[in-house]
């Protein structure tokens, strides 16, 4: 395992790190920045590495897949550079896996699926490529999968409904094409759910209504098409829906009236029509409230923000 970090050390230009290693020392585990071991009569392993904003320069190698007892691996925050290593799907004991904010490019192996005990995963903000692999749906004990702002394109895969722990999913900010699949309605503990600034088609699914847990709703600027469906007003846990420039018609549904945490309704840049239903009324926590560009009658319902 030592040579497994000081090939990282090396291949990510080490001494240049802002917090640099004592490659002399002969106890690494205890002096070496972000390194944290378990240690017991007659073995010592890496269980965390944590080089978060620490100026790491570089591709990581792929003996980091020789780290196999590593339940937390973070390098966020650094100027990782090249593809995401296939080994890494050896990291069979990771809990947490954090590359965001780095220029990693390629595309996300498919040996993540691997990662059988993976609780956290977040490789947004890089220029990475490719397909969502379906695999991802493999991760049985994933809670958080955070892969906004890369390059990423095709359809978003429907193995991702079998995430059944899935409390947040954030794909903003890609390239993703396609429909939003109808298996999301098997994400029962899901709390947020960011697909905007993609390029979505097809409508939004009618078993949205089925997220009961879910309070923000963010699909703006897609190219989402047809009607807001009337389940929608089922998310009586909702604070946030962006809906905003995309090509939703029809009316806006009168059970919106039944969203009473809704704080934030942003439904500005589609094709609705009709008038804005009565029952908005009964969302009393109403803070912002935008339906312009649409081709709605404008009169709203009193005891909403102008």
């Amino acid at each position: 395992e030592i040579n497994s970090l000081l090939a990282l050390y090396a291949s990510t230009k080490g001494n240049q790190w802002t917090i640099s290693w004592n490659l002399s020392t002969s106890h690494p585990c205890a002096e070496w920045n972000g390194v944290t071991c378990c240690t017991t009569e007659t073995v010592c392993h890496v269980v965390a590495l944590q080089l978060t904003a620490n100026n790491l320069v570089g591709p990581l190698p792929s003996s980091i897949g020789d780290l196999t007892m590593l339940e937390a691996l973070d390098l966020s925050l650094n100027a990782l550079t090249g593809s995401i290593p296939s080994t890494m799907g050896n990291l069979s004991m990771l809990k947490t896996l954090d590359l965001s904010w780095n220029v990693l490019t390629g595309p996300i192996p498919s040996t993540v699926g691997n990662l059988s005990m993976l609780q956290a995963l977040d490789l947004s903000v890089n220029a990475l490529m490719g397909s969502i692999p379906s695999s991802i749906g493999d991760l049985s004990m994933l809670q958080y999968l955070e892969l906004y702002s890369n390059d990423l394109t095709g359809s978003i895969p429907s193995s991702i409904g079998d995430l059944s722990m899935l409390q947040s999913l954030d794909l903003n900010s890609n390239g993703l094409m396609g429909s939003i699949p109808s298996s999301v309605d098997h994400l029962s503990r899901l709390q947020s759910l960011q697909l905007y600034s993609n390029d979505l088609t097809g409508s939004i699914p009618s078993t949205i209504g089925d997220l009961s847990m879910l309070r923000d709703l963010y699909l703006y600027s897609n190219i989402l098409t047809r009607s807001i469906p009337s389940s929608i007003g089922d998310l009586s846990m909702l604070q946030s829906l962006y809906l905003y420039s995309n090509g939703l018609m029809g009316p806006i549904p009168s059970t919106m009236g039944n969203l009473s945490m809704l704080q934030y309704l942003y439904l500005f840049s589609n094709g609705l029509t009709g008038s804005v239903p009565s029952t908005i009324r009964g969302c009393s926590q109403m803070e912002y409230f935008e339906v312009s560009s649409n081709y709605l009658s404008m009169s709203i319902p009193e005891a909403l923000p102008s």
